[in-house]
């Protein structure tokens, strides 16, 4: 069955039935064939194989929904029942309880709190953070390689360059080094979301050597983020940073503010959620321009138009309209959630199919995000999709790279507007060329989606007439 016809069928189904799926091992359900395909890959032809809502045993039952309708009911129209519950769990170790893993009043409470530093007045001080940590970063590069043409391994330089950007917005450079808080601790930290999010961990107790990686990681990073907050509670308040923004948040009920372990878990959730996936949407998109040297050049002249000489601001960042259409194709095809994880608090029915209590359902954003019947030719690479005049006819729930309804990410106008930052900022200093074989790069999902080898880019300084 196609996903089209799966989704034909299902949306008027006049019964409730179980979803459909294939047969797993006794005991081991799929899990051998995700060991041996890889989740995405495996995901995905069960996808097109059994239709738009699927259920499979990966350790536990799941019923992965892939149409965007099924998407819009677990997220908004029935949002209350699907609650991020014991899947969460592993990464909640590590980031505790901010927002992103907060569920009921206590997120609605704590989402009010943060949102005005998210207002567009608080992203125009931030991004002028972007763009010293961009210029910093491309600036030390062509001083390295005095205008010699040289190649870089993208994901890693990318994870470094938006690092120093998300420690830069958050604390203020400073304010890290007072503190003692290391790069490296902070990506011990983040491979930590990755190893408790991925599958089954033992509990925290039992003295494996990943659990002893685990203690002696967070016990580090902890004792620095606190000395960190100690700091910034007797520093000005006025320096724009979201350190700052979030101390001066108040409760609208208590008029309290928030306290150290609550920003602690705060600075951790924004760390994580804006520090990889802009990384990982630049270094998809190098891969996605192989061969497109017409985007390439498209986007070199708009950079050259709208900015000349001079590094980007805020209020360039909407003027740069095709560079953003080639990040929206980009998070389209290889956004850096595939999919996520809600548990079902009581019986429901999507598409037809019957959701039961306590099944583990999966909003299927890659599958959404190729469907036949809302995207044309899906898995081609075509940045003019997202143009203006496109907008409108596209179903608000074909393309959720962010998430959608109410948990919709809470930073992901911080994201789009440091991906256009940063982006702009290469290339107008540098000649990109994108090594052969890049689009055979294939993504593989742990908790983020990355690529499965070295991502190689070349760079030469730009030569202006």
């Amino acid at each position: 069955m196609t996903a089209t016809t799966a989704a034909s069928n299902s949306l008027t189904s006049p019964s409730s039935q179980p979803p459909p799926g294939p047969r797993g091992w006794p005991l081991v359900g799929h899990l051998p064939q995700v060991t041996r395909e890889g989740l995405l890959p495996f995901m995905a032809r069960t996808w097109r194989t059994w239709g738009d809502v699927f259920a499979l045993d990966v350790g536990f039952h799941a019923v992965v929904v892939a149409h965007p309708e099924g998407i819009k009911r677990i997220l908004a129209g029935n949002a209350k029942n699907y609650i991020k519950g014991v899947t969460y769990d592993g990464v909640r170790k590590v980031i505790g309880n901010g927002v992103l893993a907060l569920e009921g009043d206590a997120w609605k409470k704590r989402r009010a709190l943060l949102q005005p530093a998210f207002h567009r007045a608080a992203l125009g001080k931030l991004t002028e953070a972007m763009v010293d940590s961009g210029a910093r970063h491309f600036d030390a590069l062509l001083a390295a390689n005095r205008g010699a043409a040289f190649t870089l391994d993208a994901h890693r330089d990318m994870v470094k360059l938006t690092l120093d950007v998300v420690v830069a917005a958050l604390f203020g450079r400073e304010l890290v080094g007072a503190a003692d808080l290391s790069y490296e601790a902070l990506g011990a930290a983040l491979e930590l979301v990755g190893e408790q999010g991925n599958g089954v961990v033992l509990p925290s107790w039992v003295p494996t050597p990943s659990n002893r990686k685990f203690h002696r990681t967070m016990k580090e990073v902890d004792a620095a983020v606190f000395k960190v907050i100690e700091a910034g509670r007797k520093r000005d308040g006025t320096d724009g940073t979201l350190l700052s923004m979030l101390m001066g948040s108040r409760d609208a009920d208590t008029g309290e503010p928030l306290s150290d372990r609550d920003l602690r878990d705060e600075v951790f959730t924004m760390f994580v959620a804006g520090h990889e996936t802009t990384a990982l949407t630049l270094t998809w998109m190098f891969t996605l321009l192989d061969g497109r040297d017409d985007v390439l050049s498209a986007m070199r002249e708009e950079v050259d138009r709208v900015l000349g000489d001079r590094d980007p601001t805020f209020e360039d960042v909407p003027k740069l309209v095709y560079l953003r259409q080639v990040v929206d194709e980009t998070l389209r095809l290889r956004g850096p959630v595939a999919m996520n994880a809600r548990n079902a608090v009581d019986d429901d029915e999507v598409l037809g199919f019957r959701i039961k209590k306590g099944d583990v359902v999966m909003p299927f954003f890659y599958g959404a995000h190729r469907h036949p019947d809302f995207w044309e030719d899906p898995e081609r690479f075509d940045p003019a999709r997202f143009a203006p005049e496109h907008a409108q006819k596209r179903h608000l729930w074909s393309y959720v790279p962010f998430s959608n309804g109410q948990r919709r990410c809470i930073g992901d106008t911080f994201s789009l507007v440091e991906t256009v930052v940063l982006l702009a900022q290469l290339l107008r200093r540098f000649e990109l060329t994108i090594a052969p074989g890049q689009d055979q790069v294939k993504p593989v999902a742990i908790v983020t989606v990355r690529p499965d080898r070295p991502v190689h880019i070349t760079l030469k300084a730009r030569v202006r007439s």
